[in-house]
């Protein structure tokens, strides 16, 4: 749900940035969340605005704090990620989902294990 001061992240591997974004389904002018259906199944995800999210493809890593790095809050979000996965990722990912001011609860939301992407967490992260 939508909440102030979080970011919401999923990792993933895609091939290349049109790939993900196939994936997003970004459309231009969509103020509700583009994931496509692959994501919603199975998932209660409340919508989002488009503006307030980065995603992209990089080079392959286990290291939470790198795979975040080249976002615009990567400094900040990058160590919250890390107390959450101190030994790193269990598989090497190249790609990540940030959705600002939403904090995602895949207790009450559920998951779609054949997505993709995989939720991370949701940290804290001032937008000020």
């Amino acid at each position: 749900m939508e909440q102030e001061g979080f970011v919401s992240v999923w990792a993933g591997v895609f091939e290349t940035d049109q790939a993900l974004k196939e994936y997003f389904d970004d459309i231009a002018g969509r103020d509700i969340s583009p994931f496509s259906l692959d994501f919603f199944d199975g998932c209660d995800i409340y919508p989002f605005d488009i503006d307030f999210s980065e995603r992209s493809v990089h080079e392959f890593t286990t290291d939470p704090e790198v795979l975040v790095c080249h976002y615009s809050e990567g400094t900040a979000i990058g160590p919250e990620l890390k107390k959450l996965f101190p030994q790193g990722l269990e598989q090497p990912c190249n790609t990540a989902i940030l959705v600002y001011n939403y904090r995602y609860d895949p207790e009450e939301s559920g998951f779609n294990p054949n997505a993709p992407v995989t939720f991370l967490g949701a940290v804290p992260c001032d937008l000020d």
